[in-house]
C-alpha cells in the first residue's frame, strides 16, 4: 500500500507499547483512508491479506474493521468486502417523514423493495401502540430500502387490517406506501413520535442490511398517525448505522 505521491505507509506495530495491536491497526488503516490510499473504488485488502500484512490473525484483523465501521469510515458488505465510507446520509425524522424525499433532496438514487406481508393478531406492543384491542387483526409488512443500489434501512411495520383490507396487495401495486395509504382514503399523514436508539443486529437484520452482526445499528420506533390523530402504522426500523445520521427536525 503507498500514498498518493508514491511514499510507502509504514505498517510497523509497536507490540507491548500499551496501545492494542488491533487499534494500532486501526489507526494506521485510518491514516491510509484519509489519505486516500485505497484507490476510486475504496476497496480495502480482505481480512487475509491485511492479517499477512500486520503478522497477525484474522480476528486481531477483524477487531480493527469493527472498530473503523464503529467510527464511520468503512461500510463492511458481506459478501463484497470492506469499502471506505463516502459519507453517511442525512436522514430526517420530523413532522413527516418520507424516505424517497428525504434521499433525493440528497440526491440519491432511492429504491425500496417489499419483503414479506403476513396478517397476524396484534400483540400487546402493536395493539397499545395502534390504539386496538390486543389479537385484532393487523397487517405485519416487511421492507428494505437502499440509497443508490446500498440497503439502508430494514422496516417491519404493522397496520390495522380492519382500516386497510388487502394492503399488502396495494403496496405491491403502488411501490409507494404513501400512493397505498391514498388508495384507502389517506391523503396525508404526520409522524406521532419517534423513540430512537442503537443495537447489535439480530441475524435477519444484518442479513437484509448486508452488514456484520458486530456492527451497530440505529433502531427507530415510531408511530404514523392520519390528519385526524388515529393511528395508522407502528413501526421498528433497523438503519446502517455506517450508512446513515439521523436528523430529528424541530417545527418552527
Amino acid at each position: 500500500m503507498t500514498s498518493n505521491d508514491g511514499a510507502p505507509y509504514s505498517a510497523h506495530l509497536e507490540r507491548g507499547a500499551g496501545v492494542a495491536v488491533w487499534r494500532q491497526i486501526e489507526q494506521i488503516l485510518a491514516a491510509e483512508i484519509a489519505a486516500k490510499g485505497f484507490g476510486e473504488e475504496g476497496r480495502l485488502p480482505s481480512e487475509g491479506e491485511l492479517a499477512k500484512r500486520f503478522d497477525v490473525n484474522r480476528h486481531t484483523v477483524r477487531r480493527a474493521m469493527l472498530g473503523l465501521a464503529a467510527s464511520g469510515l468503512v461500510s463492511v458488505e458481506q459478501g463484497r468486502g470492506t469499502f471506505v465510507q463516502p459519507g453517511a446520509i442525512d436522514y430526517s425524522i420530523g413532522k413527516r417523514t418520507r424516505f424517497t424525499e428525504n434521499l433525493r433532496q440528497h440526491h440519491h438514487s432511492p429504491q425500496g423493495r417489499l419483503l414479506a406481508s403476513s396478517r397476524v393478531k396484534a400483540d400487546p406492543t402493536v395493539a397499545k401502540a395502534l390504539g386496538i384491542r390486543a389479537n385484532a387483526l393487523v397487517y405485519r409488512v416487511e421492507t428494505v430500502k437502499e440509497s443508490d443500489g446500498v440497503p439502508i434501512l430494514y422496516a417491519r411495520n404493522w397496520y390495522p387490517a380492519a382500516r386497510f383490507p388487502e394492503l399488502p396487495e396495494v403496496l405491491a401495486r403502488m411501490e409507494s406506501t404513501s400512493k397505498a395509504l391514498a388508495e384507502f382514503g389517506v391523503a396525508d399523514y404526520l409522524r406521532k413520535w419517534s423513540r430512537i436508539g442503537s443495537m447489535l443486529p439480530e441475524a435477519e437484520v444484518a442479513r437484509r442490511l448486508n452488514i456484520n452482526r458486530q456492527q451497530p445499528v440505529l433502531v427507530v420506533e415510531n408511530v404514523d398517525v392520519d390528519m385526524e390523530g388515529t393511528p395508522i402504522k407502528y413501526g421498528i426500523t433497523h438503519f446502517a448505522a455506517d450508512r446513515v445520521q439521523l436528523m430529528v427536525e424541530h417545527e418552527i
